[in-house]
């Protein structure tokens, strides 16, 4: 195709579907290629009506990709797009109640962990950590003999069985995960003094090895920063002792075990409390050295269940999409003072706690799904745990029938094309613009893949490489708030039994048009030597 030609394939939802050859670069210095674009709209249809193409060569691009050199700046853990299956969902239990369900109490049964449409789907995002905990895990019992009857004992909320703790092995080893976990923490383990007894922790660490339950790393506890399912009162001194007890067992039964924390939330914008009930530089001191991961939780907000005003206006604002940087700093400092060259991982994250609001499921979040990945990755964030796999309002995957949700597209896009090497971009567009640079994975020729977020809901922009050519995968949706995603054009939808569909790109030659709130993933040959070894 001649460099001044732009063409545009069928779209959904009634865009047109027409090659416009040798043309374009006359209509554009005319001030008529809008009127070109298959939308009534000038300048480019929004997130709520149609979408126009998303290949357009002009004579001139808005930005032009490029990296800032030629060696990466980060490398982050090939499971760097990791999540989370609460302990709840596990046991079986009351999890955050759908918004619609009135107002009696929710029960979700155990999650079938054995469905193949499950495993499918999980296997598009792998190879992944799969952690096992939340708030929940503080208060569970592990019964691997079956005594309990399933009741659970005092000081308890819950039991896990020994042969649903098989099954998370089972399901791991199935889709390329490890597991992370962390241990109960409530009165039920603790002694008449209030002293962590690390007897249930050492029955679940003997279970696995002796289950083959791959058991890679774990948290002492979920979120020592919030007094749930710790005793009144419990403060660093208090955590520091226990977590001494902690390191004696694990280095006693499975030395090898990667010990996360300290789990910190709340210290930089609380959101949930006034403050942490024990700060994370605190916990620091208390472990004195003895974590081989450092993670914090974080979430831009709470939810409409604990509280929140904030509606989804907000989503695609500057201001909420840079709500992560004040943390991630704060976090990552306390990294370099306390535990130097320890790996970081988010290990909860989702558009907000307490479940996540009614749009978490929307296509209004993934702009920022994919800007939490590019900003975390950029800096030291070696692995995130997306809150959750395949519960509530927040999770990658609708509970009922196990639909894949917008942000699990955009996660399996990313696991595809965005490697573990991160690259400098040359340009940082607009605040309403954002570009990451990756090495893309498993290329049989090196080539460097950008993912450009445009987060304005009324500006298009347009991309090009400096070879010229790309390779585009464009992430739409007909509106903010619809629950489907389209690549190039083309809604996405899993198999009955959760195999993933044909995911191809698009070849461009010049510009690459990003209409507003839209995800470009643009991939481009290079030479630049961290993607060549």
């Amino acid at each position: 195709m001649d460099e001044t030609a732009r063409y545009s394939r069928p779209m959904h939802s009634g865009a047109s579907s027409r090659f416009l050859i040798g043309v374009a670069a006359i209509l554009a210095t005319a001030g008529l290629l809008a009127g070109c674009s298959g939308s009534d709209d000038e300048g480019g249809s929004g997130p709520d009506g149609d979408r126009p193409s998303s290949t357009v060569v002009a004579s001139d691009a808005d930005v032009v990709l490029a990296v800032d050199g030629d060696d990466a700046v980060a490398h982050v853990d090939d499971r760097f797009q990791s999540y989370n299956i609460e302990m709840v969902e596990v046991t079986g239990g009351e999890f955050w109640k759908p918004y619609d369900s009135g107002p009696g109490k929710v029960t979700r049964p155990p999650i079938d962990l054995t469905s193949e449409r499950l495993r499918n789907l999980a296997r598009g995002l792998g190879p992944a950590y799969i952690r096992v905990s939340g708030s929940w895990a503080n208060t569970t019992y592990f019964d691997p003999e079956g005594t309990s009857g399933g009741v659970a004992p005092e000081g308890f909320g819950g039991v896990l069985t020994g042969d649903q703790w098989k099954g998370v092995g089972d399901f791991a080893r199935a889709v390329d995960g490890e597991v992370v976990t962390s241990f109960a923490s409530g009165t039920g383990v603790r002694d008449a003094a209030g002293v962590w007894q690390p007897d249930q922790a050492r029955s679940l660490l003997e279970f696995s090895k002796a289950n083959d339950v791959p058991v890679v790393a774990a948290e002492f506890v979920n979120e020592p920063s919030i007094p749930l399912g710790v005793p009144a009162g419990y403060d660093a001194a208090a955590f520091g002792r226990d977590f001494t007890t902690f390191k004696e067992m694990v280095d006693d039964v499975m030395p090898d075990l990667r010990i996360v924390g300290p789990g910190a939330v709340e210290d930089v914008t609380p959101i949930i409390l006034k403050g942490p009930a024990i700060p994370a530089e605190d916990m620091f001191k208390a472990a004195d050295g003895d974590f081989d991961v450092v993670s914090y939780h974080f979430y831009p907000k709470v939810s409409e269940r604990c509280g929140s005003k904030e509606g989804p206006e907000v989503a695609l604002t500057p201001e909420f999409l840079s709500r992560i940087e004040p943390d991630k700093d704060f976090y990552e400092g306390l990294r370099d003072q306390y535990q130097p060259d320890a790996p970081m991982w988010v290990t909860e994250i989702a558009q907000a706690a307490c479940g996540g609001d009614r749009w978490a499921s929307t296509y209004r979040d993934v702009i920022r799904y994919v800007d939490s990945n590019g900003r975390l990755a950029t800096g030291d964030g070696d692995a995130m745990f997306h809150n959750t796999l395949a519960a509530s309002d927040y999770a990658l995957l609708d509970e009922d029938g196990l639909v894949p949700r917008p942000n699990y597209w955009a996660a399996v896009l990313w696991h595809r094309l965005m490697g573990p090497a991160v690259l400098d971009v040359a340009h940082h567009p607009a605040p309403d613009l954002s570009v990451y640079a990756h090495c893309t994975p498993g290329a049989e020729d090196p080539s460097v893949t950008y993912a450009v977020v445009n987060s304005s809901e009324t500006e298009t922009r347009t991309v090009a490489t400096g070879s010229g050519s790309a390779e585009v995968y464009l992430l739409t949706s007909d509106s903010l708030d619809s629950g489907s995603i389209s690549l190039n054009g083309t809604v996405l939808a899993a198999a009955d039994d959760g195999t993933l569909p044909p995911m191809e790109a698009e070849k461009a030659t010049g510009s690459v048009e990003v209409p507003p709130a839209s995800v470009a993933f643009v991939v481009e040959p290079t030479d630049v030597r961290a993607c060549s070894r």
